[in-house]
């Protein structure tokens, strides 16, 4: 049962370091677009391979969670939609497609709608890969490949992601390739949501980005403590999520969730109590 555990700690390093990421882009909300349009991508690769453990599958859903920043990238750039509208636009449209395909032609596939939002990272360790001799949950050696790709992006690039993040105008100004970071960071935000999907589902995807970067935020000053902490905050959630399911008895990709909900609101009550206090010493 341990190894549960493992998937849900290296799962939620990778969100809690994209979500920081997007969190500072101001695209938090793209992650939960991106979470369920990637099914659209997973049907078309199926449709071609006929094999629900092909890697195309994964590369199908990556590509599409890029299709679903692109189109609405697009929309924003019109000057006519608003990024949350153009949200609401986008992804409800290509969920449906996927979930009309799903059950018009794979009723007898193991496409499960609910296992796709839902998530069942109980079941994980079933499903493993032997790697230097050694079996190992296929989720945990997929979510650690993500984590040091997401990793190995953010220290190859930081100087110009940290300034692109925070001043586009000015990255674009001095030189750097925004557009070409922003599409980076996208796939590997889509690869991130793509590789958790079937272990802890799109819920969880979205409450791992959101939560932990919005509760460090509370929290940090810097960029560096940003990520730093959301990785932190996440992996603390994740463990609490774990040992408190297994003693319920009850979905730990859920319990997992509503502790993520539940530390941000204690750091949020906490931090707004704190300012409080300061802003009548100060008078």
């Amino acid at each position: 049962m341990i190894q549960i555990l493992w998937v849900l700690l290296v799962v939620a390093s990778s969100c809690g370091l994209m979500g920081s990421l997007l969190l500072q882009r101001e695209s938090l909300m793209v992650a939960d677009a991106i979470s369920h349009t990637i099914l659209l991508g997973i049907v078309i690769a199926y449709y071609f391979v006929g094999d629900l453990s092909s890697p195309w599958l994964i590369v199908g859903a990556t590509l599409f969670g890029v299709i679903t920043v692109v189109s609405i990238e697009v929309l924003v750039k019109t000057d006519r939609i608003a990024n949350d509208a153009a949200i609401g636009l986008v992804f409800p449209f290509f969920f449906a497609i996927a979930v009309l395909i799903i059950s018009k032609y794979y009723t007898n596939v193991h496409l499960d709608i609910d296992i796709v939002l839902l998530g069942q990272v109980e079941l994980s360790p079933l499903k493993r890969t032997e790697l230097w001799g050694t079996p190992l949950p296929t989720a945990f050696i997929q979510g650690s490949l993500v984590l040091m790709l997401n990793l190995g992006f953010i220290l190859i690039t930081y100087r110009s992601l940290k300034i692109s993040l925070f001043d586009r105008i000015f990255a674009e100004t001095i030189g750097i390739r925004v557009n070409i970071l922003d599409l980076i960071l996208m796939t590997l935000v889509s690869l991130t949501a793509v590789t958790s999907f079937e272990s802890i589902g799109a819920i969880l995807v979205i409450a791992l980005m959101a939560a932990p970067a919005m509760t460090a935020r509370l929290l940090v000053r810097t960029f560096p403590q940003l990520l730093i902490i959301s990785v932190l905050v996440a992996m603390l959630n994740s463990t609490l999520g774990y040992y408190i399911g297994l003693y319920l008895d009850t979905s730990i990709s859920s319990i997992v969730a509503v502790i993520s909900f539940i530390s941000f609101m204690l750091v949020f009550t906490f931090t707004t109590i704190r300012k409080l206090k300061i802003k009548q010493v100060n008078a």
